[in-house]
């Protein structure tokens, strides 16, 4: 099972809601845009997108875990994992979706910035490799560090890493499509927090909740 510091995600959740009031007073005092990106207005019909097509997503992709034989692969997780998971679609998106993405330098940079942060993003969950740190940690030197990596070159990691990739493609994508004229984050968020609620209560549904912390 994937452990997790209580005291770490009280923090995490703090700060995530200190930064999600900021950017709803941004979005209410300038509907246009504010100074944090993506703090704009956003049309219903543009999150209705955005959930619709993650909750598309999702499926396929639980589908596919089923149709593979790899569902039982997935991590263990506690119910600490529950608002975990809420504030990271906020901060995730804030970060990725709005920060790491080069705007007003033409479409074509744009959207190789979004390929390539979207498969940052993929990367840095860790479907593909694990760490742990040493006993004997030397220190804290890089070499005793690096010795607690290791890869998982299997095909769950490389087809969760695949989704998730995808995923991420699709939140910028619901950022910037038509029907969201300020580029709103609004609509990533709610389609990116429905995920991460509906994963969680999938991994509960096949038993891979385990205890409360």
């Amino acid at each position: 099972m994937t452990s997790m510091n209580p005291v770490g995600v009280a923090l995490f959740c703090a700060v995530s809601l200190w930064l999600a009031r900021m950017w709803i007073r941004e979005a209410r005092e300038n509907p246009q845009g504010g100074a944090l990106p993506g703090a704009s207005s956003c049309p219903w019909r543009a999150v209705v997108i955005a959930v619709a097509g993650t909750l598309i997503l999702l499926a396929l992709e639980t589908w596919g875990e089923i149709r593979l034989g790899i569902s039982a692969e997935q991590k263990d997780v506690s119910w600490l994992a529950l608002p975990m998971f809420a504030a990271a679609a906020f901060t995730e998106e804030v970060i990725f979706r709005g920060y790491l993405v080069v705007e007003r330098r033409g479409n074509v940079l744009r959207w190789a910035s979004i390929i390539l942060f979207s498969l940052i993003f993929a990367l840095i969950h860790d479907h593909l490799w694990s760490f742990e740190m040493p006993e004997d940690r030397s220190a804290g030197t890089l070499a005793a560090i690096w010795e607690g990596f290791s890869l998982n070159l299997s095909l769950k990691g490389f087809f969760s890493t695949g989704f998730i990739f995808v995923g991420a493609l699709w939140f910028y994508f619901v950022r910037f499509f038509k029907w969201n004229p300020n580029a709103s984050l609004l609509a990533p968020v709610a389609a990116h927090l429905v995920k991460n609620l509906a994963v969680f209560f999938i991994k509960l549904a096949q038993g891979h909740v385990t205890g409360l912390l």
